[in-house]
């Protein structure tokens, strides 16, 4: 078959229109893998990790803020709440981003982050009252003490030793002199195991 008949021939696979098409063809399916690509490894997270779909690009971004401030030693400041449940807040002199740890009225502890580049800029009144809740104590003693603030302060906590095995963390947190060894899920942000330890034994993390 001559160029001129293959050209006149739309059925012909070497027809330019037909070749463009199969171009065509071949940018979607790859524009739809790469599309689809977030989607598996969400449901591969969702699945290995027991975390809800819909909350996975959150707890890789928290998992992420672990990763980036896991060398920061932080001294939580207690924070008496309603029916027996506590929120200790502490912040990483580095970077500035902060640790929330909350526990629940039935006893179940999580670890919360906010990155110091999510926090309302500039500062004002009220974000400055919140600030000398959240920052480590060192940088707290630099600034005025407020007469209204509307939480009571408890006891603090600090951060003795931590190690990574695997998905968790092994922390050591000292609260009234008392250590416990808390097993912490990287992706879930929740505490998996927590036992009470001697402080002069617990660290280093073996």
């Amino acid at each position: 078959m001559s160029e001129t008949s293959s050209l006149l021939n739309l059925s012909s696979p070497s027809h330019p229109v037909n070749r463009t098409l199969t171009v065509i063809k071949l940018l979607v399916l790859a524009v739809s893998v790469a599309a689809a690509i977030p989607t598996a490894r969400n449901l591969y997270f969702s699945w290995k990790n027991d975390v809800p779909f819909d909350q996975v690009d959150h707890r890789l971004a928290q998992a992420a803020l672990l990763e980036k401030n896991f060398d920061c030693k932080i001294d939580y400041r207690s924070l008496v709440t309603q029916a027996n449940a506590r929120v200790e807040v502490g912040s990483c002199p580095k970077t500035g981003d902060i640790s929330i740890r909350v526990k629940g009225t039935n006893g179940q502890v999580n670890y919360e982050w906010i990155a110091f580049d999510r926090l309302p800029k500039p500062m004002s009144a009220h974000t400055a009252s919140l600030l000398d809740l959240i920052v480590s104590p060192a940088r707290a003693a630099e600034a005025p003490t407020r007469v209204d603030q509307s939480f009571d302060v408890a006891q603090d906590m600090s951060v003795l030793c931590q190690a990574k095995t695997g998905d968790n963390v092994i922390r050591v947190v000292q609260s009234a002199g008392k250590c416990t060894r808390e097993t912490v899920s990287i992706f879930r942000g929740s505490v998996e195991k927590s036992e009470t330890v001697p402080c002069d034994k617990a660290c280093p993390i073996k």
